[in-house]
């Protein structure tokens, strides 16, 4: 037996790991291999629900305590139902080893519509790749998840959030307007970069919100996200070796600023976690 062969299960779990690490051949990206593909039934047969995309984009210049961490898995993986498109996103600061990538990106299938149209033993083959299909998926987005957060041993000077929401992230999100389309957006929300910083002496200032969105629009650097709902999650976040305190002062003109930034970018702002997302999306 090659040792490929002792690496991977038999049966149903080989075929499926083999198909599941080739790359999608289709116009749009799916890294989750289809159960009616596998089980050669029609695709058509599946029951029909309303479509959401889910766009989950984290700052690799964050690097937040175990505890958000966490919620950003739970929020995810409550979010997730059959038929759901999940595509996740690390984006960073234009510097070496840290740049922006579409890290995942797939749909989930739903059951069959009417299921005594099908043998059992094509029933039966579907229902195991769909109980294989959800474990592929948690375990892709927990493990990209948890590789998008920056090392808490690695420093990045610059945080260019304006800039991939604008260049990278808004446009993949307004694609499909036939769906509703969320986005977790995890970062501390304060810009660094060469259109505008949130800091002074290494500490976020009390920022004028309509003075930086000047700047934004002087840049040409607002975005395009045809209506879509936007969660926010680890705002204002603070080391817990820094001795930097941010309350209301300075919490309030950061979080009017996004507020207006995603309004004049075609968004709704559901939640603005500060930095804990309190309701479920």
């Amino acid at each position: 037996m090659t040792k490929l062969a002792q690496f991977m299960w038999g049966g149903l779990f080989s075929t499926l790991a083999l198909a599941w690490c080739m790359p999608a051949i289709a116009a749009e990206r799916n890294d989750i291999k289809s159960c009616y593909d596998f089980a050669k039934i029609e695709s058509s047969t599946a029951k029909v629900v309303s479509g959401r995309h889910l766009f989950v984009a984290i700052d690799g210049t964050f690097s937040p305590d175990i505890n958000i961490k966490k919620l950003v898995h739970e929020k995810v993986h409550l979010f997730l139902k059959p038929g759901d498109k999940i595509t996740i996103i690390s984006f960073s600061a234009y510097v070496k080893d840290f740049y922006t990538d579409v890290l995942f990106s797939g749909k989930l299938d739903t059951d069959i519509a009417d299921r005594d149209d099908v043998s059992k033993k094509s029933l039966m083959i579907f229902d195991n790749c769909m109980v294989k299909q959800a474990q592929f998926v948690k375990t892709k987005v927990d493990t990209y998840i948890k590789n998008a957060f920056k090392p808490n041993d690695v420093e990045v000077p610059k945080t260019e959030i304006i800039t991939n929401l604008s260049q990278v992230i808004a446009p993949q999100v307004a694609v499909n307007q036939g769906e509703r389309r969320l986005l977790l957006l995890v970062s501390d929300m304060v810009e660094n970069s060469d259109i505008t910083s949130f800091y002074s002496k290494n500490s976020l200032k009390v920022i004028a919100p309509k003075q930086e969105m000047q700047k934004i629009q002087k840049a040409n650097m607002l975005s395009e996200f045809k209506q879509a709902d936007i969660y926010v999650l680890g705002a204002g976040w603070v080391p817990a070796t820094s001795k930097e305190f941010r309350g209301g002062q300075v919490m309030l003109p950061l979080k009017q600023f996004w507020q207006q930034y995603f309004e004049e970018s075609n968004a709704q702002l559901k939640e603005f976690g500060q930095p804990v997302l309190m309701s479920d999306m």
